[in-house]
């Protein structure tokens, strides 16, 4: 007896504690933009279990609402969950245009969502892009930037537009300085779907005051400029959402701005310098041709400069290089050498150390671009000269597209009293390797 009243004491004392609890649950107004729920109390699920000694009720439920996210979900939990409305834009229409002096553009490089072909190198463009608002709330100092990749859906290879001031000549896109103002308001709508002016844009750092208003198909401008993209090459844009950190998706039957890349570009030209030319800190004493380097008679003790001028275009993403080669000694035609300096290519040295001996003689190159690869500066300091080699040596780099980009190249001779006197002769090569 003593146990049973032991364990009804007990039951007693945990009932009032499950009945304490209920009181505890209290209930509040839940509402949204249309509706009102006045001090909900509701349960996903219950049940009730019993036995010959006890009952269990289960009753179970979310009691609060929230939002889980991961990188592919979004849980709402809830009974009633209303969920906050954000300002939704989505791209839509698109076109190029290559007049960036006209704050309207009006020499369109293909038709509306066409990709136009052959952008060249340097050239700026504008892009007049619809972005529409789709969530019916209005958007507060929205500011968009540039994004683009090779790949359609954006899926790797993504990089912002690079900014005017950090602008370099392999950036690939950069924004365009035209004649508008970065966040002025575009004066004039050319595509066919928008139905308000938005701003134009020449930066994607900067911040923004403009409203965009609900259910809006608002156009806007980005300038941007090629800058050393690779050739024959499909580049997409899209816009991005600076104040939420997200990229603006596409509209329904939308495709992202594209457009494709001059194709590829390479000349070379090599040109002879007259007497008397003033250049990496000589002047030559004889004329050369672009297939004839002549040295002229040559005086023993006195030093002979002659000089050839490369030009160098190509739109390769990563430049070019030029090798020089030659195809025999410096040889006479009665079988005499003059021989060649000490220095090399890789560790030019001065002339008076490299051409020690003047008993004989004695010929090198200098190489008048200061910027090489490997042991860049080799021949910055003009007094530089290396032996020519039947081996290819870089004589000209650049890491970047050029124009027109000239590297002189010196010739240098000098024999002394006991030098044979014969005609001499060798022959020199240049290759050039572009970069795309």
């Amino acid at each position: 007896m003593k146990m049973r009243y032991q364990l009804k004491i007990l039951i007693s004392l945990i009932l009032p504690a499950i009945l304490f609890s209920a009181a505890l649950v209290f209930a509040a107004d839940f509402s949204s933009a249309n509706f009102i729920s006045r001090d909900p109390i509701m349960s996903d699920f219950g049940s009730r279990s019993t036995s010959t000694s006890f009952e269990q009720l289960n009753a179970g439920g979310q009691t609060v609402i929230g939002e889980s996210t991961s990188t592919n979900f979004i849980l709402r939990s809830g009974f009633l969950y209303f969920e906050e409305k954000f300002f939704i834009p989505k791209s839509k229409n698109w076109r190029w245009y290559d007049d960036e002096t006209n704050e309207t553009p009006a020499v369109s490089l293909a038709a509306e969502n066409v990709a136009p072909t052959d952008i060249v190198n340097q050239n700026i463009i504008k892009l007049r892009l619809s972005i529409a608002e789709t969530a019916n709330v209005s958007g507060a100092n929205i500011k968009f930037k540039l994004q683009f990749s090779e790949y359609s859906d954006f899926s790797q290879d993504v990089n912002d537009v690079v900014e005017i001031g950090s602008c370099a000549a392999n950036s690939l896109w950069c924004y365009g300085n035209g004649i508008d103002s970065d966040n002025a308001p575009v004066t004039a709508r050319v595509l066919t779907d928008s139905t308000l002016s938005g701003i134009h844009n020449e930066s994607g750092i900067s911040t923004s005051t403009f409203d965009p208003p609900a259910n809006t198909a608002v156009e806007y401008e980005f300038t941007i400029k090629h800058a050393g993209a690779r050739v024959n090459t499909v580049y997409f844009f899209r816009a991005f959402n600076t104040l939420n950190n997200a990229p603006v998706p596409l509209n329904q039957n939308s495709t992202y701005p594209s457009l494709v890349t001059e194709a590829a570009k390479l000349t070379l030209s090599i040109n002879g310098l007259p007497s008397g030319t003033a250049t990496e800190g000589i002047v030559t004493d004889a004329p050369t041709a672009p297939l004839n380097i002549s040295f002229g008679p040559l005086s023993p003790g006195s030093e002979t400069e002659v000089a050839q001028r490369l030009i160098v275009t190509t739109n390769g993403t990563d430049g070019y290089r030029i090798f020089m080669f030659q195809r025999q000694e410096l040889l006479g035609d009665g079988g005499s050498e003059i021989a060649s300096i000490s220095g090399n290519n890789e560790v030019p040295l001065n002339w008076p150390v490299a051409c020690a001996s003047l008993d004989l003689g004695c010929y090198g190159y200098h190489s008048g671009d200061d910027t090489l690869s490997g042991n860049a500066g080799r021949f910055t300091a003009n007094d530089t000269y290396a032996r020519l080699e039947n081996a290819p040596k870089e004589v000209a780099f650049s890491s970047v597209p050029v124009t027109d980009e000239l590297v002189d190249i010196i010739f240098k001779a000098q024999i002394g009293q006991e030098q044979p006197a014969e005609n001499y002769q060798s022959s020199v090569g240049y290759i050039i390797i572009p970069t795309f």
